[in-house]
């Protein structure tokens, strides 16, 4: 009897341990801004007015933890390539943040997805529907859709982190629709230095498998050498 209770203790202080970890956020949401791009950089701002920098509205079919926070704003980062390379793992850096939830973790980002498309048409011409084009070293993937006589393009990237707080993996999957061919996109890049465009995006958060912390390891430990000291005893009896 008194082993038992021995292990039902040291398992209740194993449980009430686990019990006691912060608990990861869950859902997902969507948002929508301005995104200003240039060779080197990606910038972002709300949309309407007041066009704050570096914020963007969060849409209506938010879900989980994030479903309060449907037509509040998010604090998000503007990237460089110099600390945010495209397609290279780089240090963790603050990207989004929730100014109507200040206590959720930020999430970080630390990988930019290259694009998956070759340059070979992206000077293609004449535009036409079904081409596509990745510029070398862009996160960008831009395709050529219908109407046949006026092509118009869309572009879509993929960025990945985690939560400050380490419980949970996030990804990030952005879209921008123009009215004319990627061609003309790239055109106005290379001839002013930037582009700017509406964009939308989903994030979806993903939990990280946890491990037992070391105070709950500790506790275990504890309960099973007070264990071994009972059964040794009674061996020895």
């Amino acid at each position: 009897m008194q082993i038992r209770s021995l292990l039902a203790a040291a398992a209740l202080c194993g449980l009430t341990a686990i019990g006691l970890s912060a608990s990861p956020i869950t859902g997902t949401f969507n948002i929508d801004g301005t995104i200003t791009v240039t060779p080197t950089t990606i910038s972002w701002q709300l949309s309407t007015a007041p066009f704050t920098a570096q914020k963007a509205t969060i849409g209506p079919a938010a879900t989980g933890d994030f479903s309060g926070l449907a037509g509040t704003t998010v604090t998000i980062r503007n990237l460089n390539n110099a600390t945010e390379p495209v397609g290279v793992t780089f240090a963790q850096q603050p990207f989004i943040s929730f100014d109507a939830a200040p206590s959720f973790p930020t999430l970080n980002i630390n990988f930019i997805f290259g694009g998956i498309y070759s340059s070979a048409q992206c000077a293609a011409s004449p535009a036409a529907v079904g081409q596509t084009c990745t510029l070398n070293g862009s996160p960008f993937n831009f395709v050529n859709n219908p109407p046949p006589a006026s092509p118009q393009a869309t572009a879509t990237f993929a960025f990945t982190g985690v939560t400050s707080d380490g419980l949970e993996t996030w990804q990030g999957n952005f879209t921008s629709q123009f009215t004319v061919p990627y061609q003309q996109v790239l055109a106005q890049l290379q001839s002013s230095g930037s582009v700017t465009n509406t964009f939308s995006a989903t994030f979806s958060l993903s939990p990280v498998p946890q491990v037992p912390e070391a105070g709950t390891l500790s506790l275990l430990g504890l309960g099973l050498v007070a264990l071994s000291v009972k059964l040794r005893k009674r061996n020895q009896a």
